[in-house]
């Protein structure tokens, strides 16, 4: 239709297009109230959006998508107190993921702007948590469109992806637990959820580098796919966005070191939970055997196999009662298998 044919909804007013059933009334409504909450047209406009965000969250169209979508990323650019509001705009991340038209161009292309945004208020764990029990939900499920329900966990996907990218591995760490179901699909049939996986992995080598550790579950065909587009891997220092609650500074994202430590990777562990039940190091005195004691310890050495960087020990209640005694057990033995002739493992000398 040629513009000087479209009909001008201006004068009516905003509350009343807002609610109108016609799409065009709507859609006019949407684009003045973006303009107004990005010109900062004062907390009415923004209290007069905040009640129709549900029928925006609704739209079905890709019109009124377009204008409805880009109206809310003002609103939480822009609102005022919208920082301190977490819990109301937390659920709108499932409202997107499930949305009824969550395969079609239009809705991919919007929806991760606006939850990356959503992102910066309740912070990427809680977003991560509620993609997780999307996700979740959507595999329980027991009425499923296989070719809906691929797009859908396509595009989770590649919200985590977006996430690593846009906010760095400090704030999206892979011990928050994505990367269980990232492994999981990576070798789904369905191309598109292949792809996001990979592209994953690209984004968590950029911040770390190294990641053969994190790929070891991975079938061969798999890892040779990760390491092809890894072959020349992009490397990234600066995160693009940062959480609101962070105190503002220089440059782009400030506020979190943009070198990934061991911490931000693997979760830390209590070792005493991981030992088997019953086993104590001081089982290791009573016994006759080097063969049985060493055999003994190997337990142990398991627990703590890796390199030193990564032993990320919780506190534990066991530890105020036992390290003097360990201690002094762990060099009695040292000393009696060196007399045996048998070579410690580098975990116990370290633990001497």
């Amino acid at each position: 239709m040629h513009a000087s044919w479209v009909k001008d909804f201006s004068s009516e007013p905003l509350e009343q297009r807002l609610k109108s059933n016609d799409l065009s009334r709507r859609c006019s409504a949407y684009a003045d109230a973006q303009a107004k909450m990005d010109a900062d047209g004062g907390d009415e406009i923004f209290t007069l959006f905040g009640a129709h965000v549900e029928t925006a969250l609704a739209e079905t169209l890709p019109k009124g998508q377009d204008a409805a979508l880009n109206a809310l990323a003002a609103y939480l650019k822009h609102c005022p107190g919208i920082d301190q509001r977490s819990k109301d705009v937390l659920p709108w991340v499932r409202k997107l993921a499930e949305h009824k038209s969550i395969d079609k161009p239009k809705m991919q292309q919007l929806a991760p702007a606006v939850i990356l945004l959503i992102a910066e208020i309740a912070e990427c764990p809680a977003v991560l948590q509620e993609l997780t029990n999307c996700l979740s939900d959507l595999e329980d499920a027991k009425k499923k469109n296989a070719g809906f329900l691929k797009k859908q966990i396509a595009f989770i996907i590649k919200l985590v992806g977006s996430l690593l990218a846009d906010f760095g591995v400090k704030r999206m760490a892979p011990k928050l637990g994505y990367l269980s179901f990232v492994l999981k699909y990576i070798s789904d049939s369905d191309r598109g959820i292949r792809e996001a996986c990979y592209g994953v992995f690209v984004e968590l080598a950029a911040w770390v580098g190294d990641i053969s550790d994190l790929i070891k579950p991975m079938d061969e065909p798999q890892k040779k796919e990760v390491a092809k587009r890894l072959a020349e891997p992009e490397r990234k220092t600066e995160p693009l966005r940062r959480y609101r609650g962070e105190a503002a500074s220089s440059g782009p994202a400030a506020g979190a070191s943009s070198k990934a430590t061991a911490d931000d990777i693997f979760e830390k562990v209590d070792p005493f939970k991981k030992l088997p039940k019953g086993w104590c190091i001081s089982a290791v005195t009573s016994m006759e055997k080097w063969k049985e004691k060493l055999q003994h310890l190997q337990v142990l050495s398991s627990v703590l196999e890796g390199p030193a960087d990564r032993h990320l020990l919780s506190p534990s209640e066991n530890y105020a009662s036992r390290p003097i005694f360990m201690l002094r057990s762990a060099s009695w033995m040292v000393m009696d298998y060196i007399w045996q002739g048998v070579e410690i493992e580098a975990q116990m000398v370290r633990l001497c």
